[in-house]
C-alpha cells in the first residue's frame, strides 16, 4: 500500500503535519511580541492562534489516520479511488475524535499505573479507528467490536501495531533531540519525513490488520444494515 500510494501518503502528511510547527513558531513570535508590547488586538490574536493550534493538534492525527483508511486502504482493497475532499466530507469526524481521546486517555492512565495496563489497553483497542471508519459504528459500538476482533489476534496487534507505535514515538524523540538546535525548516522537514514514512507505514499496518480481522469475522446482515 505504501509503495503504490507513497505520493498521496506523503502529500497528506505534509498538509496535516507541516502547519503545526509553523503555527507554533508564529505563536512563539506573538508571545515574545506581547511581552515586549502588550495590546488587546495582539492578545486576542494570540488566543485565537492558541485555540487553532490545539484543534490542529487534536484533529491532525485523526485526519491522517482516517485518510489512510478511507482513501489508501479503500482503494487498495476495493479498487475504488477516493478523493481527499470526499474523505473530509464523509468521515465520522466527531466519533473518531472521541474514540481517539478515549484511547489516548486510557493508554496514558494505564501507562502511569505500572505500564502493563496501558500496553494491554492499547493492544485491545488500537484498531478502534479503522473499525469505526470501515463499519461506521458509534463510539461504544466501535470499542465493543474492536474488543471482539482483538481477542483472537492480540499477539499480532501487540507486535505489529503497539510495537511499531513505540518505534514511531522513539524515532520522533530521537529526531527531535538531534535536530532541536537545527534550522527551523530542517526541523519541519524531518518531522514531515518521519510522519510520512514511519507514521504512514504504522497507519497502513493498522488499516490492513483491521481489514483482515473484520473480513474473518463479518457482521451479521442485521448488524451491518
Amino acid at each position: 500500500m505504501f509503495r503504490r500510494h507513497y505520493l498521496r501518503v506523503a502529500l497528506v502528511a505534509m498538509v496535516v503535519f507541516v502547519p503545526p510547527p509553523l503555527l507554533a513558531s508564529a505563536l512563539r513570535d506573538m508571545r515574545d511580541s506581547l511581552e515586549a508590547d502588550p495590546g488587546l488586538i495582539r492578545g486576542l490574536g494570540f488566543v485565537i492562534g492558541l485555540l487553532l493550534a490545539t484543534l490542529i493538534n487534536l484533529f491532525g492525527p485523526v485526519v491522517y489516520a482516517g485518510y489512510l483508511d478511507e482513501a489508501v486502504g479503500h482503494e487498495y482493497f476495493k479498487g475504488h479511488r477516493v478523493r481527499f475532499t470526499t474523505v473530509l466530507r464523509t468521515l465520522p469526524w466527531v466519533r473518531l475524535l472521541i474514540a481517539d481521546l478515549i484511547l489516548i486517555t486510557g493508554a496514558t492512565v494505564g501507562l502511569a499505573v505500572f505500564v502493563v495496563p496501558g500496553i494491554i489497553w492499547m493492544t485491545v483497542f488500537a484498531l478502534v479507528g479503522p473499525v469505526i471508519v470501515q463499519e461506521r459504528h458509534g463510539v461504544l459500538e466501535g470499542f465493543g467490536r474492536t474488543l471482539r476482533l482483538s481477542r483472537g489476534a492480540w499477539r499480532k496487534i501487540l507486535v505489529l501495531v503497539v510495537g511499531f507505535v513505540a518505534v514511531e514515538i522513539a524515532v520522533h524523540e530521537v529526531v527531535h533531540e538531534y535536530f532541536h538546535h537545527s534550522d527551523f525548516w530542517v526541523q519541519v522537514l524531518t518531522s514531515w519525513l518521519v510522519s510520512a514514512v514511519i507514521g504512514g507505514v504504522v497507519g497502513l499496518i493498522e488499516v490492513a490488520l483491521a481489514t483482515e480481522l473484520m473480513a474473518r469475522d463479518p457482521l451479521e446482515p442485521a448488524d451491518g444494515a
